[in-house]
């Protein structure tokens, strides 16, 4: 025994020379002599004094490989290892460090010591050294150390050598129990197809190619990412089986997709690889009102499309892969956008047309096809009807369109009567303070007669709208025609009389009325109201030059439509993968539809009134283009909307239109000589190229991200390279921004983990006899002593000073104990007393 302040003992004299002195005065020696032990304890506690003695206790550390080389039987027989230890361990202690990569805690769900398995690319490799040294740097002093090793000795990271020299200089054994590791399994996974590009939702192939030495049935597991995403029951025969399942992803990016192959007593086969997977976008052009097609965007979203309403084209379409014309006019388009149409699809997009109310037909007469009807299967067809169209033209013959304005009238109206078939009804109203026909309501048969007629009208008097845009009503009524359209043209203001009313009346009776404002002197809004009741359109020109496109434009919108509106039912005319799942013989009726002629070479998949086409497609360049005649909303199709084959008909129409090819193919590799990632892009040969070349970088495990240099190898052919070294794992090479011309690509360097079976024993048994450890010894082996002892040293003082307190509690309860006694007496004599009063 030590004392570390040992000139304290030269005060245990007094309190035994106090004891001597008050003995005789004191009747109760016992409390004297209690409170004299207190104040030695108190004196030999100050003094601090030490008792040196040799511990014999036990620090295990248990590591337990938990990495994917380890089989489930092997996880479960070193679970059951660790709760032996836990259970013989005693008054030792335990830490258990489950590792593969790198050592990691217990998780929640292995609080009761049943391990699990590393999840994700952590689990991918087994470094022995890692834990070793963790577990070197954590066990408590004061104790016995020692290291036990649960593993199947595969090491493919780090150098437990290393390790295992430290524990040798610090005289800490390492024992070690070999588990067996997987079984070289009989099956062979000798090819793996899987699609180099695919988007979110869908559902693409996987084509195996499977030896099994006899027949059997088996198990094929898919993961994406570590995450199991389905199982598939299949039957093998005997040698080579080509085995095609069928997947989806719904997360973007370049994704690990791993998968096993089990078969009762053959053991188990992996494969792994990378896809590129991209989330599509899709350009949905319309002049619906918002929230009509609340249900077609439903079913984009649901099936992971990003879906982008626009009115007009945007002017960059790089980031689409699909472009949907909603009951849109086709005709208005721009010719500039229509050849963008056309390019898009023939370097790989897809694009379709959905019909509608707002489609027009548009007589091209010795024209050749313009750059939008090249790109479609089908074209809107002429109207059938026999009765024709009639037009009547209400022309402000005021004293203020003198001159250029009246000429640019008489031409424009000119322009619209030769646009006219001979079947066709026209009529031309002059106005000023009152109205008069220069060409009363008849046929549009001969075209000299009434542009002679035409050039007769001559400006002048005031302006009033009304009581001629009343007379042109009346007039054009009765007339039997499939269309009939006023368009009404001044340069002045006039008053509304009963115009607005008379509108909304017209539109009832199906009649449409355009409105053409020359100059700033008009009455915009009274316009405009006119124009919007009776579903016409109204324009404003300060440059009178451009009024005879317009007016010519705005006859051939109003009088050209081809829609048919009557019941109808769809019928199946050729089976295609575009009715997969999808009963058409179940499907109600249409409402009404537009009429397209068929170009020879599409393909016709649904037909109506036994003739037209509903649902056409073909091939154009790279991409696909599609024509549905009908609507997707709830006026021809409200019945459609809720039959439960609408979303998947729509479904597969979507998919079947994204790309299958890109304007570029993309390949990446490992360089095994050099340790880099090369990727080689070969541009199609409708592809342009680039003026600058795209930033490029390389993500990758741990926290990887370089960028790749990018060099120009010869016309249309780019290489990307960045060194990685042995660094294994998934590797995804992507632009900073979407590129049709650079695709994100993905490399899988398989781990080694992934090709370890059986059990590394002589590299287990050389670390336990480097460092004096032993080979497969039971739980209770690890606890038991062998020989080994640590110095410890034992403070007294805590326990002297707790006596010395414990002795003045007795020493006070013996000095107070007859009052207390007394007291207690007293409250059992005054408790009687209480109840006789």
């Amino acid at each position: 025994m030590t004392f570390q302040r040992l000139w304290v003992l030269f005060f245990l004299p007094l309190p035994l020379g106090w004891l001597f002195y008050e003995w005789r005065r004191h009747i109760r020696r016992t409390p004297l002599t209690i409170k004299a032990i207190m104040m030695v304890l108190g004196i030999l506690a100050l003094s601090e004094p030490v008792v040196e003695t040799r511990d014999r206790k036990i620090s295990l550390a248990a590591l337990v490989d938990t990495s994917a080389s380890i089989s489930d039987e092997d996880l479960t027989r070193a679970s059951n290892l660790v709760k032996q230890m836990a259970s013989a361990k005693g008054s030792n202690t335990l830490d258990v460090i489950p590792f593969a990569r790198a050592p990691r805690a217990l998780s929640p769900q292995e609080v009761g010591l049943t391990l699990a398995r590393t999840s994700g690319t952590a689990g991918r490799g087994s470094n022995l050294e890692a834990p070793i040294r963790e577990a070197l740097a954590s066990l408590p002093a004061g104790m016995i150390h020692r290291l036990v090793l649960v593993s199947d000795g595969n090491e493919n990271d780090g150098a437990v050598t290393r390790a295992a020299w430290q524990a040798q200089q610090l005289g800490i054994p390492i024992d070690t129990i070999a588990l067996p590791g997987r079984a070289q399994p009989q099956l062979q996974t000798r090819a793996v197809g899987i699609p180099g590009a695919v988007f979110t939702g869908e559902r693409f192939p996987v084509d195996l190619t499977i030896f099994a030495p006899k027949a059997t049935p088996a198990t094929v597991e898919l993961a994406a990412e570590g995450k199991v995403i389905g199982t598939h029951q299949v039957a093998l025969t005997q040698g080579e089986n080509r085995v095609r399942i069928r997947t989806a992803l719904n997360a973007a990016g370049a994704i690990d997709l791993s998968g096993r192959i089990v078969a009762p007593g053959m053991g188990e086969s992996r494969f792994e690889n990378a896809v590129a997977v991209r989330r599509p976008k899709v350009l949905w052009i319309s002049e619906d009102p918002e929230g009509t097609e609340e249900h077609i965007v439903s079913v984009l979203t649901a099936n992971k499309f990003d879906f982008a309403p626009s009115k007009y084209l945007p002017a960059n379409l790089d980031d689409a892969q699909l472009i949907v014309f909603n009951n849109d006019n086709l005709e208005a388009m721009r010719p500039y956008d229509k050849q963008r149409v056309e390019d898009f699809v023939q370097h790989g997009g897809g694009a379709l047309v959905i019909a509608g109310e707002r489609n027009v037909y548009v007589e091209h007469k010795d024209k050749p096809e313009d750059p939008l009807e090249r790109t479609f299967p089908a074209k809107l067809a002429p109207p059938r009807s026999p009765e024709g169209t009639c037009v009547v033209l209400i022309i402000d013959k005021s004293s203020s369109m003198e001159g250029k304005k009246m000429e640019l009238a008489r031409t424009a109206a000119a322009g619209a009567v030769e646009n006219l078939r001979p079947e066709d009804y026209v009529g031309v109203l002059m106005f000023d303070n009152s109205f008069q026909w220069a060409i009363p309501i008849r046929k549009a048969d001969d075209k000299p007669l009434l542009r002679r007629l035409i050039a007769g009208i001559t400006p002048d008097g005031g302006t009033q709208i009304a009581p001629a845009l009343n007379e042109s009503y009346r007039r054009i009524v009765p007339v039997n025609a499939t269309y009939r359209h006023i368009v009404l043209l001044t340069d002045g203001i006039s008053e509304e009389g009963d115009s607005l009313t008379l509108s909304r009346e017209a539109a009832n009776n199906r009649v449409t009325i355009s409105t053409v404002g020359l100059g700033q002197d008009v009455n915009r809004a009274y316009l405009e109201k006119i124009a919007t009741n009776a579903k016409g359109k109204s324009y404003f020109l300060n440059d009178p030059s451009g009024l005879e496109q317009i007016l010519l434009k705005d006859v051939k919108e109003h009088t050209g439509t081809t829609a048919v509106e009557k019941s109808i039912k769809a019928v199946v005319l050729h089976a295609s993968d575009l009715l997969d799942k999808v009963d058409i013989a179940t499907a109600p009726a249409l409402a009404g539809y537009v009429r397209f002629d068929l170009k020879p070479t599409a393909e016709s998949i649904l037909e109506v009134d036994e003739k037209d086409p509903l649902l056409v497609r073909w091939q154009y360049g790279l991409g696909r283009a599609a024509v549905f005649a009908s609507d997707a909303k709830s006026r021809w199709a409200a019945s459609w909307v809720s039959w439960n084959g609408f979303d998947r008909l729509w479904t597969n129409i979507f998919r079947d239109l994204l790309p299958h090819s890109n304007d570029s193919e993309a390949i990446a590799r490992y360089d095994a000589a050099n340790e880099e990632l090369v990727v080689d892009y070969q541009l199609s040969n409708r592809a342009a190229e680039p003026t600058v070349l795209p930033e490029l970088y390389a993500i990758g495990p741990g926290d990887f991200k370089k960028p790749l240099d990018v060099q120009r190898v010869s016309p249309g052919s780019y290489r990307a390279r960045v060194r990685i070294g042995t660094t294994e794992g998934l590797f995804r090479v992507r632009t900073l921004a979407e590129s049709r011309t650079f695709p994100e690509v993905g490399l899988y360097r398989q781990e080694s983990e992934m090709a370890d079976y059986g059990s590394n024993e002589p590299l287990l048994k050389s670390i336990a006899q480097a460092t004096g450890g032993r080979f497969n010894p039971t739980a209770r082996q690890l606890f038991e002593g062998d020989g080994r002892y640590v110095d410890s040293n034992i403070r007294l003082w805590p326990g002297l000073l707790a006596l010395a307190i414990l002795l003045n509690l007795v020493e006070l309860t013996l000095r107070k104990w007859k009052g207390i006694l007394e007291g207690l007496r007293g409250r059992k004599q005054a408790a009687p007393q209480r109840s006789i009063i």
